[in-house]
């Protein structure tokens, strides 16, 4: 058993690990020892390993109080029973005081992740779901040479696995550190790459690697000996249409008490917790409940930009200055910008296309001078309809019913009246997004509005390899999965579980963990309390979207919390003006790295069809931002994996279509 630990010992980190082969491996032990030190950001502060009779696990952990704490990997008190964690467990102390009534013995006085090894020997891989928090765990039971591998009901914390040879498997926090695996297989999946330009990123279960998968969210695998299984132990979808107040005030009464609840939750901590704040309705409503919580002087952390288009820090100062916050405004330009895309660049763990990862990572790393932990905003849009996408469904809806040759006129009129602006997302930018995708299905017009490249566009794109290997593919088969043959009750019901399914677990969740790990900071999402996401899926869709207005319920249940100008106010991406900036400094550098030569070395695309593209938007005749950051992160990326403008290999075969 570990040495006893005094104080609670909070902690975001890295976990990893290998199963199966002999009870005593070095090789295995040193490969793990390798993949821990390729996480040393998400743990600076400590290392642990163990070998465990058949399996070597690795930890790397942030400690945000007691630093002198034992870290993990924690097992029972015979030693049977390993465990590693990464993030936390809210109501780890409660677990930890029955375990203890039953007679269970802990090494440490209060980690709450220590409770995951006791709690399966009782309930075994029942586990997950009597868990409430953000996690990514794995257990190691050699008894039975059964590993379980568990993710949180949302994916705020994220899960590699990769199959190896002889039946062994693989996990870690970040695909990174599979790669120090010298067994694992390096060639891209081409079904995974297409999905990327779609939707730009790589929805669970896919990642670039045709040889590594990510285990969804709500979800657990189970490897015995040798072959495992990949289950569903939550789904948000069974919450749509479910009982629920049908008077809009009793609604907003239980929605205010569950937002304080999961706040409440998720301030816990030894140190001090701040917020990112962007002064829109979700970071303030945050705000609001742990100002009222803690009183005055909470941290916020709020970004903005020397090109007013882009500048949200005065609506954040007014709304710190409204709760006595103590306000804290980092102001970027394009040498700040620069600055974050060379860290991001660095950091990337998969290619991700979404330029607001380079602010939200500047945003961590000023954070993280003042506190280690910070709550933010997501998953609001996602379960109150707080997209303009979803209003942009009704307005398809009509628009279709005009005749194809009135439809076609009208968008070349519009154009013509609307010249390209290259502005924060104007209505030239926003009416091209809704050509791209109007005469498509609802699912599908959904995410090419989101994502980057629909097939349409993404094919003239490939190359004759990529091209060959995607013959026959539909890239938007993933999307249709999420809600295809499940009895939803309407429309936007659909959306919503789709961008809760895909955009906020693979995108919004993917950019915050690795923006907040690369600066070692842990950020937290009261909106995803599951008792609270449960309860706003049963709400009627009515309650979220009401005429024109977005997230109707979230701001009449909190509208006495707050300043009259933040219900008013509509809402803005985070974003920074890459199209502008592609346009001055990036620019030369964008057409250095899509030269001809390069881009026909690497052999995933067709170098005219990049180089038109890039064209186009220095030409200021389209605004290509999305796909040409998309196309950046890729590339960068490549370099990374397979050394600068090196050959990309391609799978003969998609990871999925072998089962992984």
């Amino acid at each position: 058993m570990l040495p006893a630990s005094k104080g609670v010992f909070r902690r975001v980190c890295g976990i990893c690990g290998i199963v199966g082969g002999p009870e005593r491996d070095e090789r295995r032990a040193a490969t793990v020892r390798a993949m821990s030190a390729t996480l040393v950001h998400r743990g600076p502060d400590g290392v642990g390993d163990a070998s465990c009779r058949g399996a070597d696990l690795g930890f790397r952990r942030l400690a945000i109080v007691d630093v002198g704490a034992v870290p993990p990997p924690y097992s029972t008190e015979d030693g049977q029973v390993w465990s590693v964690c990464n993030g936390e467990i809210y109501n780890g102390d409660e677990l930890r005081r029955g375990l203890a009534e039953r007679g269970h013995r802990f090494a440490t006085d209060g980690v709450d992740t220590e409770a995951i090894p006791h709690l399966y020997e009782e309930v075994g891989t029942s586990l997950p779901e009597r868990l409430d928090g953000m996690f990514a765990f794995a257990v190691w039971d050699a008894p039975r040479g059964r590993l379980l591998l568990a993710r949180d009901r949302a994916g705020e914390k994220p899960l590699f696995y990769a199959p190896l040879p002889d039946g062994r498997l693989a996990f870690a926090s970040e695909l990174r550190a599979l790669l120090a695996v010298p067994e694992l297989p390096r060639a891209v999946d081409p079904q995974a790459l297409s999905r990327f330009l779609l939707h730009d990123y790589f929805p669970a279960p896919l990642t670039p690697l045709a040889g590594v998968r990510k285990l969804p969210a709500g979800h657990l695998l189970v490897w015995e000996n040798g072959s495992f299984r990949v289950e569903r132990y939550w789904s948000l979808a069974e919450r749509f249409g479910g009982p629920s107040p049908s008077d809009p005030r009793r609604a907003a009464e239980e929605l205010d008490r569950l937002i304080a609840q999961a706040v409440q939750r998720r301030k816990r901590s030894d140190v001090p917790v701040g917020v990112f704040l962007s002064g829109g309705l979700d970071s303030t409503v945050v705000l609001a409940h742990l100002s009222e919580q803690n009183g005055p002087g909470v941290p916020v952390f709020c970004l903005g930009h020397r090109d007013p288009a882009f500048d949200e820090s005065r609506f954040a100062a007014e709304t710190a200055r409204f709760y006595k916050a103590d306000f804290n405004a980092l102001i970027l330009d394009e040498p700040e910008l620069d600055d974050g895309l060379r860290r991001i660049a660095e950091g990337f763990d998969e290619p991700l296309g979404d330029a607001s990862i380079i602010p939200t990572h500047l945003l961590a790393l000023f954070a993280r001078r003042k506190v280690k932990v910070v709550l933010s905003g997501e998953g609001s849009d996602e379960l109150f309809a707080g997209y303009p996408t979803y209003l942009g469904d009704r307005l398809a809806d009509w628009y279709l019913k005009l005749p194809a040759g009135a439809r076609r006129g009208l968008l070349k009129t519009l154009h013509a009246l609307l010249p390209v602006k290259m502005g924060n997302n104007g209505l030239d930018y926003l009416l091209g997004r809704f050509e791209q995708g109007a005469d498509l299905g609802r699912i599908e017009r959904h995410h090419a509005w989101f994502g980057s490249m629909p097939p349409a566009r993404q094919r003239p794109l490939f190359g004759p390899a990529l091209r060959a290997a995607l013959e026959g593919d539909d890239p938007f088969s993933s999307a249709r999965a999420v809600v295809g043959g499940r009895p939803l009750p309407d429309a936007i019901s659909e959306l919503l579980l789709s961008d809760f399914s895909m955009y906020l677990q693979d995108d919004l969740l993917t950019k915050v963990d690795r923006a907040t790990m690369l600066a070692s900071l842990e950020a937290r999402a009261p909106f995803l309390d599951h008792e609270l996401a449960e309860y706003a899926a049963a709400l009627p869709s009515a309650f979220k979207l009401r005429g024109t207005t977005g997230k109707w319920i979230l701001r009449r249940a909190e509208a006495r919390r707050l300043p009259p100008d933040v219900l008013r106010r509509r809402k803005r991406g985070f974003t920074i003006p890459f199209s502008r900036w592609l346009l001055s400094g990036l620019g030369p550098r964008m057409k250095r790295r899509f030269a001809p030569e390069r881009v026909e070395a690497r052999g995933l695309f067709d170098p005219a069809a990049v180089a038109a593209l890039l064209d186009e938007h220095l030409e200021r005749r389209a605004d290509h931002k999305k796909p040409l950051f998309t196309l950046l992160t890729l590339d960068l990326w490549c370099d990374r994996v397979f050394g600068d403008g090196a050959p990309v290999p391609l799978a003969a075969e998609s990871g999925a279509g072998k089962g992984l």
